[in-house]
């Protein structure tokens, strides 16, 4: 798809961190964490976002219409209207965590 760079997000804090982190981990998520870097080295850049789970509903209805309509890969065609929806919603919730996050570092 000619796409260099990614951002992958995900809302476990552990394993954002583990990916970050790089180098031996003793988890037992290491062979998840070690899978996700790898696929990383396909990329110019990659950059690991966590988000918190109330605000990343997009990603389990692309999960769920993948499943539905048995799709593996990437969405070519556009994103569902469903999705399109969840993101919306997931936008405006993510909106509030990051306006509060900013005001306790003030």
């Amino acid at each position: 798809m000619g796409i260099r760079r990614l951002l992958v997000e995900g809302d476990s804090l552990s394993v954002i961190k583990s990916i970050k982190k790089g180098g031996e981990d003793k988890s037992v998520l290491r062979p998840i964490t070690q899978h996700i870097c790898k696929m990383g080295l396909s990329f110019d850049e990659v950059s690991y976002l966590f988000v918190p789970r109330m605000v990343n509903g997009a990603a389990y209805t692309l999960a769920l219409e993948g499943r539905r309509r048995q799709i593996c890969g990437g969405w070519g065609n556009g994103v569902p209207e469903s999705v399109k929806k969840i993101v919306t919603a997931d936008r405006l919730a993510w909106f509030p965590l990051v306006a509060l996050k900013l005001e306790k570092v003030r």
